[in-house]
């Protein structure tokens, strides 16, 4: 066994407190035993900034103190027993650091330096490490920078808001990315935005040094140089553009309270002829739903065929117990397919919510991988005269959300995303396993999360071949759950990479009856079958929404 050197990091500490959410990043690289914290870094705080109103410095405090993670903790508490040096003038941008303080940061024989403040680093400082100095970007920085993590996107409503980990270059337009990703702002709530960027890169440092230790050589990704704007923080802190950020968020809020009260979500199923590469280039197809109602929730559909036809196994919710079960449906093939239906509203029936039945087949039998992520486990079940029974369990312990399995390249790969990692995990933190037999050791992929992005993570529906190139769709929720679907063309699959890039989208049709969003997508021979979305505003439903809190029988 080769005996590597543990990888000795340091981190820099405003004053004597850090937010929660950094004392857990630490914590997380600390529980590595092949990590050690080697050195903290101590710096004054930067003489007060003048250009912040004080109605923006009193919201700040006010998320602050609401806020578990983002609350500031005494970094004496937790690090003591670290040595320390202290920096004088970090915040001097003409000399970060002394030749002293070079000096003994040199000794320490550091790999990387964990940059936690909102100062900028330069000069020699940032080659003393053999990894360099590493630091959050939350917020796209392209937008005006010198603004607070997430505060552009929700004061001007952005859909969605970029993350990253990257190590800090002496050019100020280049960052090299260790990692970067994608999440939906929580556009009436700057609170959520900034807790759900700080919770979903707390254990981004951790997984670059995973990486780094199974592959020493391991460097950021280089992009191209980055076309900086810089923030006119006086203009946008100001006391009347924060009353505008305050009174937009609030009116969002009700929007959000009103939706939930008097709104509610249908799917329906619908089918297309043409086979499912033609959603590459045909973006208005022409859709027969399957029942011509529009309050429905019949979603995610996978089919087969059968003996008596074109068998469907899909998501339907019963709105009594708000809760998802697998129903069936087997269509005569035909001009008249939607005419002669066979319904089963009892294919399988759990305890745990249940959702997007993936069906795969192997050794010429047809397996259904429901989604039952509450129950933590990844099941296999086998189809048995219109039901299914339990064959085997094939990941444990893991909340996996919508697993789609293929066979390729020798292995068979299981792609999810995941639902207990951080608040948006479940739409945008894709994870993958792999395996030799479909019911054999299923294994990790070296690279988990392999992506983190709202936009083309979640899996929404059947991986298909189109000119010998791997085309897998996923959902894309940055504006609304279930908003569209994205195709992607995987461009790199081994147990150690993997790379996708989008290359098509697939939009609900505006004049269906369900235009408001499509997530899942199938292929039964020529044949695709997809869900569409619909939102219904009622007064009446606000009664409805009552009664799913009234203790009512199961549905059966």
């Amino acid at each position: 066994m080769i005996n590597r050197r543990r990888l000795r990091f340091a981190i820099t500490v405003k004053g004597n407190s850090l937010e929660q959410w950094k004392i857990n990043c630490i914590n997380h690289l600390m529980e590595m035993p092949e990590v050690e914290l080697a050195l903290i870094i101590e710096y004054q705080s930067m003489p007060m900034n003048r250009d912040h109103s004080a109605l923006f410095l009193a919201y700040h405090s006010v998320v602050q103190m609401r806020s578990e993670i983002l609350k500031k903790v005494a970094t004496i508490d937790h690090f003591s027993p670290f040595p320390k040096v202290r920096c004088s003038n970090l915040w001097n941008h003409q000399s970060n650091f002394s030749i002293e303080e070079l000096s003994l940061l040199k000794q320490t024989d550091l790999d990387f330096i964990l940059h936690l403040g909102e100062e900028s680093m330069e000069g020699e400082v940032l080659e003393l490490a053999t990894y360099g100095v590493w630091a959050f970007s939350h917020g796209n920085p392209t937008c005006f920078t010198g603004l607070p993590g997430g505060w552009w996107e929700v004061m001007n409503n952005l859909p969605v808001t970029e993350v990253g980990l990257y190590r800090i270059s002496k050019e100020t337009n280049e960052r090299s990315f260790w990692k970067i990703g994608c999440l939906a702002t929580v556009s009436e709530s700057y609170r959520k935005t900034k807790e759900i960027l700080c919770q979903t890169t707390l254990t981004w440092p951790s997984q670059v040094c995973k990486e780094i230790l199974r592959n020493p050589g391991h460097c950021p990704d280089e992009i191209e140089p980055l076309s900086l704007k810089h923030a006119d923080i006086e203009m946008l802190s100001s006391t009347k553009k924060t009353a505008n950020f305050i009174l937009a968020s609030w009116k969002r809020k009700a929007q959000k309270l009103y939706r939930k009260l008097f709104c509610y979500e249908y799917w329906n199923i619908g089918i297309v002829n043409k086979p499912i590469h033609f959603f590459l280039t045909d973006h208005n197809p022409s859709i027969d739903w399957i029942v011509e109602r529009k309050d429905c929730y019949y979603a995610d559909p996978f089919g087969m065929r059968g003996k008596d036809g074109i068998q469907i196994l899909m998501e339907e919710v019963d709105h009594r117990v708000v809760k998802g079960y697998i129903s069936g449906v087997i269509m005569k093939e035909g001009p008249s397919i939607k005419e002669q239906q066979t319904w089963n509203h009892s294919v399988l029936k759990l305890k745990s919510h249940m959702s997007y039945p993936y069906l795969v087949e192997y050794e010429g039998e047809t397996y259904c991988v429901p989604e039952t992520s509450e129950a933590k486990e990844v099941a296999v079940y086998k189809i048995i005269n219109g039901q299914l029974e339990k064959e085997k369990i094939i990941l444990k312990n893991f909340a996996a959300v919508d697993s789609t399995i293929i066979h390729h390249d020798g292995y068979w790969w299981l792609f999810c995303t995941r639902a207990d990692s951080s608040p948006q995990s479940d739409n945008s933190e894709l994870h993958i396993f792999y395996a030799k037999e479909l019911f054999g050791e299923w294994s990790p992929h070296l690279a988990n999360p392999v992506k983190v992005d709202v936009r083309s993570s979640r899996p929404a529906g059947t991986p298909f071949l189109y000119e010998d190139v791997l085309i897998r769709p996923a959902q894309d929720c940055s504006k609304t759950y279930g908003g569209r679907i994205i195709l992607n063309k995987i461009t790199n699959l081994t147990i150690e990479e993997f790379e996708e890039v989008a290359i098509s989208p697939i939009e609900p049709r505006e004049d269906s009856l369900y235009p408001d969003g499509v997530h899942t997508i199938s292929t039964v021979g020529d044949i695709t079958i997809f869900d569409g979305k619909r939102f219904d505003y009622s007064l009446l439903h606000f009664f409805r929404k009552l009664y799913k809190f009234m203790p009512v029988r199961e549905a059966g």
